[in-house]
């Protein structure tokens, strides 16, 4: 399957980036790898699932941005139309211009119209209203919407970036055991050489093919080929199964060579050292703390007084009037409170430039006895759970201290067994080369020669096995650490 869209194209490109930014490609030999590692990431149905995904976390963000950002509200009204007589016409206009990011600061303009034959257009009791939140739970709970959208693109990103590296790893991992069934196959054919060696001595001995020596010989001979060839046919399968997970047909040959890791010192073979990162860049100890600072953030909210005040003015306003009988000026001013179920909210009106008529004062209260009643119990349960949440990240820095002995000492043996291993495989390289040199001048037979020259494979595909656990060894590191 190939990618035909820009979505597609950024997304390998993000894959790419991520599971190889561990890695450097340092020979021609790795590139088959590396091109397997692609066909991989290609192939990978959660990978692109996660790619979408991280695609409409950046599109919430963007909802929460612009729900919590700037707007304007239009509404005509209701539209009152008669037909009687002349006829006449009412409506209600508002505009309201609202930024909740600025202490929720609203303004509202309202005004009436109305046309009754042909009196022409009257306009009355235009209000505006100007109101801001000085302390209360929405801007709070505000700040928490944004922060939990900004959250959530982060979380799909290391999502992303996670299963790449999980992709990588299970590409590994199959690897690995493809080369653990080639150096098995390798052993087989050792054994299988040694049993054609020992049956060639029982021949050349001259025992009869009908005797106990003969048969035993030539029983063990077959069994060993046999088993040699059993081993071949189920690496055959099992390396179509792993190339048609790469998005290939087959493949004629197992990647001589895998990359060796570049990320650490180059001392210690380029493999990273757990103890090299700060303890806040582990994955689950980073996700408690958060945790813990965004339920924090929510608990303030939901316990804060609310208190909004608001201030305006209506031009015309028809309850209060000037000496001619018609609507004045007038001002207003209110403030509205709220608390664990709890509300008051008062307001007064008063007129201006010598109207008649009172001032107006607005009163209002209320209260929830279901909250009221509710609001201690929800204190106990915000301080059992802020207790929980410190419990996690104790629990998560622990974890940390135990990780990073099982990494360090993981780390250690990996490169003993490295170091180890190539000189195995140096010896039989060397002990190869003679006995085809003793081989090519007639002094050894043939199996000899192969046993060694099995040997020989069966280290080389020994030392590939450790540089895969190295490779595997950087990736558990990094699934632990935020790389970002």
């Amino acid at each position: 399957m190939r990618f035909n869209n820009g979505l597609s194209r950024r997304f390998l490109s993000t894959v790419l980036c991520t599971a190889l930014s561990l890695v450097a490609i340092t020979a021609r030999a790795e590139d088959d790898a590396a091109a397997l590692l692609a066909g991989r990431f290609e192939h990978d149905s959660v990978l692109k699932t996660r790619a979408i995904e991280l695609r409409q976390a950046e599109l919430s963000r963007s909802e929460a941005t612009l729900t919590n950002g700037f707007s304007v509200k239009l509404n005509t009204g209701t539209l009152f139309f008669r037909f009687d007589g002349e006829g006449s016409f009412e409506a209600e206009p508002s505009i309201s211009l609202e930024l909740p990011a600025a202490n929720n600061v609203t303004l509202t303009v309202s005004a009436p119209l109305l046309t009754s034959g042909g009196d022409g257009l009257e306009v009355s009791n235009t209000a505006f209203t100007l109101s801001v939140d000085i302390t209360g739970n929405d801007r709070k709970k505000r700040t928490v919407e944004l922060l939990q959208a900004e959250r959530a693109v982060t979380e799909a990103r290391r999502a992303l970036q996670k299963r790449a590296l999980e992709t990588e790893k299970e590409f590994y991992q199959t690897l690995r055991g493809l080369y653990e069934q080639e150096a098995a196959l390798y052993t087989k054919n050792e054994t299988r050489w040694t049993e054609e060696l020992e049956f060639m001595m029982v021949r050349a001995q001259g025992y009869d093919e009908s005797s106990a020596t003969f048969r035993a010989a030539r029983m063990e001979l077959a069994k060993a080929e046999r088993e040699a060839l059993e081993a071949e046919r189920s690496l055959r399968r099992d390396m179509a199964a792993f190339a048609r997970d790469c998005g290939r047909e087959s493949l004629d040959g197992l990647p001589p060579g895998v990359p060796a890791p570049s990320s650490g010192p180059p001392e210690d073979g380029g493999l990273l050292s757990l103890s090299a990162f700060d303890r806040s860049l582990y994955t689950e100890l980073e996700s408690a703390e958060w945790r813990r600072y965004i339920n924090s953030l929510s608990r303030d909210a939901d316990g804060e007084l609310g208190v909004r005040v608001e201030g305006g003015g209506t031009l015309n306003n028809t309850a209060f009037q000037n000496v001619t009988g018609d609507g004045t000026h007038s001002l207003n001013a209110g403030v509205s409170l709220s608390w664990r179920g709890f509300t008051f909210s008062g307001g007064l009106e008063f007129p201006l430039g010598g109207g008649t008529g009172s001032p107006a004062l607005k009163l209002s209260l209320g209260l929830d006895s279901e909250s009221l009643a509710l609001a201690p119990l929800k204190k106990q349960q915000n301080a059992l759970a802020a207790q929980k949440e410190l419990i996690e990240i104790e629990n998560s820095g622990r974890d940390w201290d135990d990780l990073l002995a099982s990494t360090d000492r993981e780390r250690s043996d990996l490169l003993w067994q490295r170091s180890e291993r190539a000189e195995q495989f140096e010896l039989y390289s060397e002990l190869e080369a003679d006995m085809r040199a003793w081989f090519e001048q007639g002094v050894i037979p043939e199996s000899e020669y192969r046993r060694a020259e099995a040997n020989k494979e069966n280290a080389r595909y020994n030392c590939l096995i450790t540089d895969t656990d190295m490779i595997l060894y950087q990736i558990e590191i990094s699934l632990c650490i935020i790389m970002e």
